[in-house]
């Protein structure tokens, strides 16, 4: 299966993480315009793991943010995360689908 997410970041970007099984590793491919995230990488492999060692692959986000200095309100990151878990099955598929959309609301701001 294929697992595809979608971003309107705050700073205007779009952008799609797709996360695709690819033996024991999962290939995440990002589509942007952010030349930040561009930098930080638009294709890459994280290992599947079992659920007890479920931070590896975020520890790997993380080092690889810093290293590029990527913003730190970035949702790509996060994102990359949540598409993986879904496609590795740490986050059931059918409710993924059922949700569908998962949304960070500004309801004030004064």
């Amino acid at each position: 299966m294929v697992v595809t997410m979608s971003i309107n970041s705050i700073c205007g970007y779009k952008s799609y993480v797709t996360a695709v099984p690819k033996g024991k590793k999962t290939h995440i491919h990002i589509e942007t315009d952010c030349e930040k995230l561009q930098k930080w990488g638009c294709d890459f492999d994280l290992p599947n793991v079992e659920m007890s060692n479920q931070n590896i692959p975020y520890y790997e986000l993380v080092i690889k943010s810093m290293k590029n200095n990527i913003c730190d309100n970035c949702y790509i990151p996060p994102t990359v995360m949540n598409t993986y878990w879904v496609e590795n099955e740490k986050i059931s598929k059918a409710l993924a689908a059922k949700i569908a959309q998962i949304s960070i609301n500004i309801d004030s701001i004064e």
